[in-house]
């Protein structure tokens, strides 16, 4: 891996990204737009320019702006059905419902997700080097500022190396000790050291540690209205409320205490310590518990009617998004581009769903089979402006339901009572009345936490990787799909070759 020393500048905000591609290979880039590090590092202002496009950089299509939310992750998992599409031999997402891994489309895909994914990191640690050569008087709101974009960089480093690790190693139940990926914190390196998957779990739950510790005392107590309430997360009206300025505000969609927390605990939960995922979860999940921070959004703010609907992104238990204005665009040029009609309809919903015909993750996010969760919304008058401001640009990375399945997994071993009590409140808080049987053994209710889970990433990215972990055969809700040999992506050519 060779990067390079310009920071590229574009887009209406000044976005920061380092080319970083295999060994030799040199991107080409016109003068007029470049910008010498030193330049953009030497006010604090260019280093809340660097974070944010950092924000933007994973924003973007080849990570989670498309391909590891609603589009490739989601394919893997079997969420769409792709029947009336078989004969399409020149898109890539064909191929990836049947883990074709080697096709020439698929690859592109796969690669760039490598590439923009160590771009990314390769951007994290230059603002990262950076800000640790600085004295905290360097910048504007002092230490207090220096550490929380220490802890956000180190944040998203972690985030993005956890997700190639998810997508290009096994998972750590099949206990595999070959080496995979590299875990990169300097820059510039040249020739990054692969690791096994347990060696890259240990780098990021360190850095993830590192976040939490270092953006508690912000976004609990210092800064803690910008958390307390869905529209000082995500609203661009309240972030001049934040103490220091808007840059301070909009934290649900940045790299926040409760991300780096529920995070610590997915982190965990894969690598196998439920118990400090449990710890982990319960921390994000005792804020949720008065109702005062977090709360699962209400079934009467999600209107089905197509001209009259609004909150299906489900956004008041999203504890960190990313955000792309253009989702739309994006997805309508998507569909387009594979030959698939407006809409792809979502995989056996019936079977999903059962006897649950009451969860509004049926009956009010998926219409005439298909999902309502990246249309864009058609509501008139001043509700509309403000959702399309607000919801409609959020990229879910992970959700308060999240919390309640690492707790549920845990407590079946623990207190399974306790456990089922929890499921069934979120299932009520989804619209699903049916009460759980109480006295469900073990083997049942995992089952019934692994179907639950599965309605709630419909489209968002983490089906795959919840029956990775898991080493499960995939569900595809009639015969699952043996993943024996298919859950790990390959290498880029040019990496197979540098190793």
């Amino acid at each position: 891996m060779m990067m390079r020393k310009y920071i590229y500048i574009w887009f209406v905000i000044s976005l920061f990204f380092l080319n970083a591609s295999s060994c030799s290979d040199w991107f080409d880039v016109s003068p007029e737009n470049l910008v010498e590090k030193d330049d953009l590092f030497s006010t604090d202002e260019g280093f809340r320019i660097a974070l944010n496009g950092i924000y933007l950089d994973m924003s973007d299509e080849p990570l989670y702006g498309k391909e590891l939310t609603w589009s490739f992750v989601s394919f893997l998992a079997q969420n769409y059905d792709i029947t009336p599409y078989s004969w399409n031999t020149l898109s890539p997402y064909i191929p990836a419902t049947k883990y074709d891994y080697e096709n020439t489309y698929l690859l592109k895909v796969t690669d760039a997700i490598w590439e923009k994914g160590y771009n990314t990191i390769a951007n994290c640690n230059v603002l990262i080097q950076e800000i640790e050569k600085r004295d905290g008087s360097f910048f504007t709101q002092g230490e207090r500022e220096k550490q929380l974009l220490l802890a956000e960089a180190k944040g998203l480093r972690a985030l993005m190396h956890f997700d190639i690790l998810r997508l290009f190693a096994p998972a750590p139940i099949v206990n595999d000790n070959n080496v995979y990926i590299p875990y990169v914190t300097e820059y510039p390196t040249l020739q990054p050291e692969r690791l096994p998957t347990s060696e890259v779990l240990e780098n990021v739950i360190d850095d993830l540690e590192y976040a939490k510790t270092n953006l508690a005392e912000n976004d609990t107590a210092y800064n803690a209205i910008m958390m307390t309430n869905t529209n000082y997360r995500f609203a661009p009206g309240f972030s001049g409320e934040a103490k220091g300025g808007p840059f301070f505000g909009f934290r649900g969609t940045r790299f926040n205490y409760f991300a780096a927390t529920a995070l610590l605990a997915r982190v965990y939960q894969y690598k196998g310590d439920n118990e400090n995922a449990y710890k982990n979860a319960f921390e994000v999940y005792r804020y949720h518990a008065d109702k005062t921070w977090f709360k699962f959004t209400a079934s009467s703010q999600i209107i089905i009617e197509m001209n009259n609907r609004r909150h299906t992104r489900l956004y008041d238990d999203i504890l960190f998004a990313f955000n792309n204005s253009n989702i739309y665009s994006i997805y309508t040029t998507w569909n387009s581009a594979n030959y698939f009609r407006s809409r792809l309809l979502i995989r056996n919903t019936t079977h999903l769903f059962g006897s649950d015909t009451d969860d509004f993750r049926l009956t009010k996010l998926i219409y005439s089979n298909y999902s309502l969760k990246w249309e864009p919304k058609t509501m008139d008058g001043w509700y509309n402006s403000s959702i399309i401001e607000i919801e409609d640009r959020l990229l879910p990375v992970i959700r308060l339901s999240e919390v309640y399945y690492i707790m549920c997994e845990y407590l079946a071993d623990k207190d399974i009572s306790k456990g089922i009590g929890l499921l069934q409140e979120l299932r009520i808080a989804r619209g699903a009345k049916t009460p759980l049987d109480p006295a469900m053994p073990k083997d049942k209710f995992l089952e019934a936490v692994y179907n639950d889970a599965t309605r709630e990433f419909i489209i968002e990215g983490q089906t795959y990787f919840l029956y990775k972990r898991l080493n499960k055969p995939m569900y595809n809700g009639t015969t699952p799909i043996d993943m024996s040999g298919k859950y790990v992506l390959p290498l880029p050519n040019s990496e197979r070759t540098y190793y």
